[in-house]
C-alpha cells in the first residue's frame, strides 16, 4: 500500500488515543510492581443512564384529531429549494443555505489505515501479546484523522486526478483549480518573489472603501477601476475555499474619510511578482493573470502529476482539495465513524501484510500475537505451563493477577514489600506465559483476562431457574 506523506504521519503514543493501554507491567523486564494489565476502553466510559422514565398516561385522546390529508401535508417535504423568509424568534431574514458540493463520479474510493499506524499496531501487540478485537482497532484508527487515507481508483470513463508532488498533498480535477490554488499554497514563496513598487496614485472621487469583514483587508473603493482585480486578488490568495458569492457578501463599506484617506496613501504603492528560477531576472509579473500565465508555462509540470490512483490523508484540508474529492472525504469519513466495522476489511489486509495473524473468536476478528490453537495430542509442557494452562481451563475469562496469586501462593499486597514479593513470585510465572500467548494455546485480551481458546472454555452464563406456576384447579 502506497502511503501518503501528509498529514502528520509520525510516530506517536497509542496508549494516548484509546482509553486502553498496552504495556503489561508483568511482561516488562525489571517490574517491581504487581502485575496489572490494561482496562479495555469501555470501562472507562461513563455508564449510559436514560432518562426517568415518565408515568405512562395516554394523552391521544386529549388531542385534537387531523384527517388523514392534513397529516400527510403536515409531512410532506418543503418545495421550493432552500427556506428563506423571517426567523420568528430573532426577527431577522434568513440567509439562504449554501448547498453543500457533490461527490465527484467516475471513481472507486476506499478508506484504509496508514502505513504509519499499522506498524504501530503490529509493533505494539508483538511486544505487548494482547488478542485485540479488530472493531477496537477500527475505532483507534478513525479517531484521528491522521491515521487513514482516501484512496481514490479512476473508473473507466472518470476524470484523471491532478496531485501536487509538494508535501502539501494537493489534489484537483481540472487544471484551473490547481493553478488558482497557486496563490494559497505553502510553496507559492519557493516560485515567485512579491515586490512592492511605486506607483501613481489612482484619481477619481472616492467616498467609501470596500473591506472584507473575515480578515479585515482593505479592497479599495467600489468606483475604483481597479477594484474588481483587487477582489479577485484577495478571493484567490485567501479565501478560494468558499464560495465567491459567499465571499462577496461579507464586503462592507467604510464610508469614514480618514479611511478613504489611508487608502489613498497606501493605493500608491503596487505588488509586482518576480519568477525565481534561472534567466528570469528582468521579467516582472504586473498582476495576477500574468502570474498565472507564467506558473502554466513554467513550472505546473514540475508541481503537479496527472495520476489514476491517489492516496489523501484524512487529516489533508479541505481547500487543499477540489471540491468534489473533498466531499467523498467528508462522507465517508462521517460514515465509517459511525460505523468503524466497515474498517475491518481493509485493516485485515493492512495488518496481513504487515504478518500479522487474523482469526475469529467469540464471533468477532481479532488479532495478536499468534493465532488461537489447540495444543497438539504430543506436547509436553514444563510443570508451571501446565498449570497455567489448566487453571485457565477452569477459569476461562478470569483475571492475569488473579492466576499468578492462585498458582505462586503469594497474593497481591498494597504496600511496597509486598509488592516486590509479589513482582518476584509472579515472573517465572509471566515468563511461561508468554511462550504460551506466542504459540496461540492461550490469550490474554486487554482487559486482564486470560482465556483458553481450544477446547474447555467458560461456560455461557445461565438464566435463573423462573419458579414454577402451580397448575390451576
Amino acid at each position: 500500500m502506497e502511503d501518503s506523506t501528509q498529514g502528520g504521519n509520525t510516530p506517536f503514543d497509542l496508549s494516548e488515543l484509546t482509553g486502553f493501554q498496552f504495556g503489561p507491567a508483568w511482561a516488562k523486564p525489571g517490574a517491581d510492581t504487581a502485575p496489572t494489565l490494561p482496562k479495555m476502553h469501555s470501562a472507562d466510559r461513563p455508564e449510559r443512564r436514560s432518562a426517568p422514565r415518565r408515568p405512562s398516561t395516554d394523552r391521544r385522546d386529549s388531542r385534537p384529531r387531523r384527517d388523514d390529508a392534513n397529516a400527510r401535508s403536515d409531512r410532506a417535504p418543503r418545495k421550493g429549494g432552500p427556506r428563506q423568509g423571517r426567523d420568528r424568534r430573532s426577527g431577522r431574514d434568513e440567509a439562504p443555505r449554501r448547498e453543500l458540493p457533490q461527490p465527484a463520479d467516475g471513481f472507486r474510493v476506499e478508506l484504509r489505515p496508514t502505513n504509519a499506524i499499522l506498524e504501530l499496531f503490529s509493533k505494539e501487540i508483538t511486544k505487548q501479546k494482547r488478542a485485540l478485537p479488530l472493531l477496537d482497532l477500527s475505532r483507534v484508527v478513525i479517531g484521528g484523522k491522521e491515521r487513514y487515507d482516501l484512496v481514490f481508483m479512476k473508473l473507466e470513463n472518470g476524470p484523471m486526478l491532478i496531485h501536487s508532488l509538494k508535501s502539501d498533498g494537493a489534489c484537483w480535477l481540472t487544471e484551473a483549480e490547481a493553478v488558482s490554488y497557486l496563490w494559497s499554497a505553502p510553496w507559492f514563496s519557493e516560485l515567485y518573489t512579491a515586490e512592492e513598487v511605486e506607483t501613481e496614485a489612482p484619481k477619481g472621487n472616492f467616498t467609501a472603501i470596500a473591506t472584507c469583514q473575515m480578515g479585515g483587508e482593505v479592497i479599495g473603493p467600489v468606483n475604483w477601476h481597479g477594484y474588481q482585480a483587487a477582489l479577485m486578488n484577495l478571493y484567490r490568495s485567501k479565501y478560494s475555499n468558499m464560495a465567491l458569492d459567499a465571499f462577496k457578501n461579507r464586503i462592507t463599506l467604510n464610508k469614514d474619510e480618514e479611511a478613504v484617506q489611508n487608502w489613498l496613501q497606501n493605493a500608491g504603492k503596487k505588488t509586482v511578482w518576480k519568477p525565481n528560477r534561472e534567466g528570469a531576472d528582468e521579467v516582472v509579473l504586473e498582476d495576477a493573470k500574468a502570474v498565472e500565465a507564467d506558473f502554466t508555462a513554467n513550472f505546473y509540470g514540475k508541481v503537479y502529476e496527472t495520476v489514476d490512483k491517489v492516496f489523501i490523508n484524512g487529516a489533508t484540508p479541505r481547500k487543499m482539495l477540489s471540491p468534489g474529492l473533498a466531499a467523498h472525504l467528508s462522507i465517508l469519513t462521517d460514515k465509517t465513524r459511525r460505523s468503524p466495522q466497515m474498517l475491518i476489511p481493509n485493516l485485515c489486509h493492512g495488518l496481513a501484510r504487515h504478518h500479522m495473524p487474523i482469526y475469529k473468536w467469540q464471533g468477532n476478528h481479532f488479532t495478536g500475537p499468534s493465532r488461537v490453537r489447540a495444543i497438539p495430542a504430543d506436547t509436553v509442557l514444563a510443570d508451571r505451563m501446565m498449570a497455567i494452562v489448566n487453571w485457565s481451563k477452569e477459569h476461562s475469562g478470569e483475571k492475569v493477577e488473579t492466576m499468578f496469586a492462585d498458582l505462586s501462593g503469594v497474593p497481591a499486597g498494597t504496600d511496597e514489600e509486598s509488592r516486590k514479593a509479589a513482582s518476584e513470585a509472579y515472573a517465572p510465572y509471566a515468563a511461561d506465559m508468554i511462550w504460551l500467548l506466542e504459540q496461540g494455546f492461550v490469550v490474554v485480551t486487554s482487559d486482564n483476562s486470560i482465556w483458553f481458546p481450544k477446547g474447555d472454555a467458560a461456560p455461557a452464563p445461565t438464566k435463573p431457574e423462573q419458579p414454577r406456576r402451580r397448575p390451576r384447579k
